[in-house]
């Protein structure tokens, strides 16, 4: 029984050490100064912004605010709040401000898809569905909580017209606060995120991941695919993951940012990262057989292959767990070996393992320092529009990264499970408060 154990801890060993060593071949590509390829050009794409909002009074007004300040011409975008079955004064507050809203709860139309996808659709049907395609290019989706930069539009469509139309393009994921430990692990893992995936993943030339706001997708790709009829809690995941098997490019843009209220405590944390991980293993057990055939098809198109490494990728912190039991569990057995204890009797495989566990592990073991100290001071140096103390930096990747082994199985457990949506509660109305 105990070999059987340590058969399987070995064989996902050697999965987390292929999915580490990936993760830090890509990160390589990260270091390189940032400058940007593409041309400034003239405004040009037409923009439908949508703001999803359910029960957002607290922040509306302020983002509203920030909005306001887009620079862009008017003539060519158009904002839209998706007030989402909210009970609050958020409707009011956007008439406060003047802005445009489509209230979800007059029920004119029948809801599709999951959560906050379910809202964007009802939007976009309210707005006339097919007639979008022809009224506008890229629809740019953005939470009630978010602030942007003023040259956000201005950027994308400079970078969509030189890249040759993508069907998405992903903006720089900031944070706009960082109080807590909580709040600071949030902040550095997607300062990390952002330059050591990203950016590295847009320079070797391979699709990058839709981060769920702050991002803009083709319209016309969007209307023909069906909209936002989306089956799982992670729409842009899925979305990513459907723009890729479409033949479709999800681009990067790392020269503007929004930024984006990450949770100050631990207990609302859990059920947001428990709801993206009931997701994401949703979205990786039901694309996993088309991604594989695709791989088979495409004549062995490493494309697939590293679409896969992400759906099953699993947190640093599972991958660190999956290590220490494995280096428990080997030494052991070793022992056991030594003092000549029947139960440490291994067969031809599992003496193979027990050779070659400890010397992988202990490289898994440095590689972790790599990314769980090197990384996060060097992309929050570089990049980070908060800038933090390493001590607390460090504290606050370890929490939020050892709280994901939870999450991760938690999630894993309650995948088939794609109905309840838990929304995370907003309170900051200023960005960069540390």
């Amino acid at each position: 029984m105990l070999e059987i154990l340590f058969i399987l801890v070995g064989m996902m060993s050697v999965y987390c050490f292929v999915i580490e060593t990936y993760s830090v071949f890509l990160s390589i590509f990260g270091y390189k100064k940032l400058e940007k390829y593409y041309t400034e050009s003239s405004p040009e794409a037409k923009f439908l912004i949508l703001v999803a909002a359910h029960n957002e009074e607290d922040v509306i007004e302020s983002t509203l605010e920030n909005l306001e300040k887009i620079d862009y011409p008017k003539e060519l975008f158009d904002l839209y709040v998706v007030n989402d079955n909210s009970t609050d004064r958020t409707g009011e507050l956007c008439d406060k401000r003047g802005a445009m809203h489509i209230d979800t709860i007059e029920k004119k139309f029948q809801r599709e898809g999951v959560g906050k996808s379910a809202g964007l659709q009802y939007a976009l049907r309210a707005l006339g569905f097919e007639k979008l395609k022809e009224k506008y290019d890229m629809l740019l989706i953005l939470d009630a909580d978010n602030h942007v930069d003023s040259n956000i539009l201005r950027e994308i469509n400079s970078q969509w017209l030189y890249e040759g139309k993508p069907e998405a393009i992903q903006t720089y994921l900031d944070s706009k606060n960082a109080q807590s430990i909580i709040s600071v692990g949030y902040a550095i893992s997607y300062n990390i995120m952002n330059r050591f995936f990203q950016l590295s993943k847009k320079r070797l030339g391979l699709n990058n991941a839709i981060g769920g706001t702050g991002f803009a997708v083709r319209m016309d790709w969007l209307i023909n695919t069906g909209g936002f009829c989306y089956k799982s809690l992670v729409e842009d995941l899925e979305m990513s993951i459907e723009i890729f098997k479409s033949g479709g490019r999800v681009s990067w843009n790392h020269f503007t940012r929004i930024y984006d209220e990450k949770p100050d405590t631990l207990k609302v944390s859990i059920k947001q990262r428990i709801r993206w991980c009931q997701g994401h293993w949703y979205v990786a057990f039901n694309n996993f057989g088309s991604l594989l055939k695709g791989f088979v098809k495409s004549k062995f198109n490493f494309r697939y292959i590293d679409q896969l490494i992400y759906l099953f990728g699993m947190g640093k912190a599972v991958q660190i767990g999956i290590l220490l039991i494995a280096i428990v569990l080997s030494l052991v057995l070793n022992i056991g070996i030594v003092l000549g204890y029947p139960w440490a009797t291994l067969s031809g495989l599992g003496m193979f393992i027990l050779k070659w566990i400890m010397p992988t592990n202990i490289l898994r073991f440095i590689l972790s320092f790599y990314s769980y100290i090197g990384l996060p001071i060097y992309a929050n140096y570089i990049d980070g529009s908060i800038k933090i103390n390493p001590i607390k930096m460090i504290c606050g990747v370890f929490v939020v990264g050892i709280t994901y082994i939870y999450t991760q199985i938690v999630g894993l457990m309650k995948w088939r499970n794609q109905s309840t949506w838990v929304k995370t509660p907003h309170k900051h109305k200023d960005k960069n408060l540390a």
